[in-house]
């Protein structure tokens, strides 16, 4: 997975939330489970995937539920029945701590994620005005920067220069462009 970052969620996280505090017992009844879980919402592909869903009116849940559904590790504990209900409140915790990590918050309301084996209703988010970031108020700043540069030859040449190295950053980390 490589070296963590500051967005990155993990069994720490679920300590130092009080909420999340009273989960920890699962994660120790299933520690691989959540080690795939924890490497599942960390991938740089999935983080984009959790924001995606939301940007579609969906809960962020709903743009990684076929990847936990699937994970080897995960899938049993799933399939276990009413144990697995604990297991998927905590999943539900998990998704919530690494929300908050990439700068969005709880509103308090539900969304069916659809397609879900094990999952009905999970959360939806909504940007922080505090923490988060307005991706699309960023993008459009970059662009009238980028049009304050130099000449005419020199503006093309650094977009084309910005869009190649954006690019080729996505695609090493894996998310689509």
């Amino acid at each position: 997975m490589g070296t963590a970052t500051p967005r990155d969620v993990g069994a720490a996280d679920f300590s130092a939330d009080p909420h999340a505090a009273r989960y920890r017992g699962e994660l120790e009844a299933h520690p691989d489970a959540f080690l795939r879980l924890f490497t599942l919402l960390n991938s740089p592909a999935n983080e984009q995937r959790l924001v995606d869903a939301e940007m579609h009116n969906l809960p962020a849940l709903a743009g990684v539920v076929r990847f936990i559904e699937t994970d080897p590790s995960i899938a049993p504990v799933l399939a276990a029945g009413a144990p697995g209900f604990r297991f998927r409140q905590t999943v539900g915790v998990a998704v919530k701590l690494k929300m908050a990590k990439l700068g969005w918050r709880t509103t308090g309301r539900k969304g069916t994620v659809r397609g879900s084996r094990h999952f009905t209703k999970a959360e939806h988010y909504a940007v922080d005005p505090e923490t988060g970031t307005d991706y699309a108020k960023r993008a459009l700043s970059a662009l009238d920067a980028v049009s304050e540069i130099g000449d005419s030859a020199e503006r093309e040449s650094t977009g084309q220069e910005l869009m190649a190295a954006l690019a080729a950053t996505r695609h090493n980390d894996g998310r689509p462009f």
